[in-house]
Parts: C-alpha cells; sequence; structure tokens
C-alpha cells in the first residue's frame, strides 16, 4: 500500500511555537535551516531512487499484541529497506534501533549490543533517512510532551515522518523488554512483568523513529513512537519521557509506506479482528 506524499510546509510555521523560548541565534539557524531544507529536499527527489523514501515495515502492530513475537526476517535482509528505524527483535529479547545503518539491541538488563546480520525481528519500521528540514528548538525544561505538541502543530496531520531528534537530556525515561518464553502471552500481559524502565540522567544521545498518521492504526503506531540510544552506547530504550534544554530535530517526510507480513507461520493463526488500540496507548 503506498500514500501519495504531500507536501510540507513547515518553514513558515516554525516560529509560532508558544510554549519555548527561542532565543534570537536559534531564529537565525531556523532560517538558514528552512534554506538548506528546501535545497535538500531538491537533491533528495533528484538522487533518490524512489522506492527507498517509503517506510518499510515487515509485520503489523496488532500482530506483536496479539502475540506473534518470532519472524522470520534477518537483520541482513532488513537493512536492504532502510538504514534507520524501530522495531524489536524475536522472542521480544529487548528494543531494537537503526542509525546509520547500524542496528542495536537495547536489553533488559540496560546495556547495549550491536547485533549480527544472522539476528532477525518479529516487527520493525524503516526508512533510508534523508532529512528534508532541521529545526532547532530550545527553552528551559522541554519536554518530550511539548516537543510533540509543537510537531503536531506544524507537520501535516496525514503525512508520514521519520523523526531524528539530537541532543542533551536531564533526563530520559525508558524501558526494555525481558525475552518472552513459550506459550507467549499477549504483549500487554509480557510487559505487565517482563519489562525493565530506565530513569537516566544527564544523557547524551539520539532519539529515532515516527510520526504517523491516525489512519495507520492497527498497522503501526499512531502517533509518535520513538527509540532511545546513548551516544556512548551504554544505554537506551522505548521512549516514555524526556527533559532537556536544547534539541535538534531532523524530519524527514515519506512517500508512502510498504508492508510485508510477518513469515512466520504464527501470523497465519493469530485472531487479527479484535481492536487493540486501547491496549497499545496503555504501553506506549
Amino acid at each position: 500500500m503506498r500514500i501519495t506524499k504531500q507536501s510540507l510546509n513547515l518553514s513558515m510555521k516554525i516560529f509560532s511555537f508558544k510554549f519555548l523560548l527561542i532565543s534570537i541565534p536559534i531564529l537565525s539557524q531556523l532560517a538558514l535551516t528552512a534554506c538548506k531544507s528546501a535545497q535538500n529536499t531538491s537533491l533528495k527527489s533528484e538522487n533518490n531512487d524512489s522506492e527507498q523514501d517509503f517506510m518499510y515495515q515487515y509485520s503489523i502492530i496488532d500482530a506483536l499484541m496479539a502475540g506473534v513475537f518470532d519472524g522470520d526476517l534477518t537483520i541482513g535482509k532488513l537493512k536492504k529497506k532502510g538504514d534507520f528505524g524501530v522495531g524489536t527483535f524475536n522472542r521480544i529479547d529487548g528494543e531494537l534501533m537503526m542509525d546509520e545503518g547500524h542496528v542495536y539491541k537495547i536489553l533488559y538488563d540496560g546495556s547495549v549490543k550491536e547485533v549480527p546480520d544472522s539476528d532477525s525481528t518479529s516487527a520493525a519500521f524503516v526508512k533510508f533517512f534523508n532529512a528534508d528540514t532541521i529545526i532547532n528548538l530550545a527553552g528551559k525544561d522541554l519536554t518530550y510532551e511539548r516537543v510533540q505538541e509543537y510537531l503536531l502543530e506544524n507537520l501535516n496531520a496525514n503525512s508520514i515522518y521519520a523523526l531524528r531528534i539530537k541532543g542533551k537530556f536531564a533526563t530520559m525515561t525508558t524501558r526494555a523488554e525481558k525475552p518472552a518464553k513459550r506459550p507467549y502471552t499477549t504483549l500487554p500481559d509480557h510487559l505487565k512483568v517482563n519489562q525493565t524502565v530506565f530513569n537516566l540522567k544527564n544523557s547524551e544521545g539520539i532519539c529515532n523513529g515516527f510520526l504517523l498518521p491516525p489512519y495507520l492504526a492497527r498497522t503501526n503506531v499512531p502517533g509518535f513512537h520513538l527509540h532511545y540510544l546513548a551516544g556512548d552506547h551504554k544505554a537506551g530504550g522505548h521512549i516514555f519521557n524526556f527533559t532537556t534544554d536544547s534539541i535538534v530535530i531532523e524530519v524527514d517526510m515519506a512517500k508512502g509506506f510498504t508492508i510485508e507480513n510477518n513469515t512466520n507461520e504464527e501470523f497465519k493463526k493469530v485472531n487479527l479482528k479484535p481492536d487493540r488500540g486501547a491496549e497499545l496507548k496503555k504501553i506506549e
């Protein structure tokens, strides 16, 4: 399935963020960035293969929610579909984060390791990342919630965006899951007793993920879905919240998306009729 790419009308709206105090130097940087972004968009349309500007996903979120915790797609094959993204591994063994073609696993004990191409995923959402627009935001006690509010005000509600957020974070709250054992339960039931929450302090790193429109519900996570990786590769996880004083947001709008069904036999057997949207909100 492919959704037609719509124009990104962001540069003229950047200055209206009512929650943040943005200094004059940063306003100047924003103006320069808007010009640079227009050039990037032109180069992107001329030089990138059209297939590379789509978000690719393996499996759907409702299958993962229902307990389809294994897949047959290797990390090596996933890298052919994108160099940036998020997901998980077979058995829900930690959080997956892809950045610049490297795939990292954030484990339930808080450790991080780069995984081999032979590892496999049960659900992943990736894209070849090439920023259309760069946004600098600054303000005392800038929270994840306020960043979300700003982006929702200034990005098109029907479009698909890959987001990379760089910064120093006074606080960063994340989670990672313990691997599941058969017989598998649903994802919400598994997370009740098999996730670890990390409260990181004064951490510098990157947040990678997507902002997706409501019409992708039941196939993916509508709204924001981002994972964190510390710069020293010693911490990370699925993001619940953060606070910071300054961040740089790189925005890459996709033309649309493609879905490959999970090829594991369990996908053919799972009941995908129930609407799991309410359950998904609780764990995201």
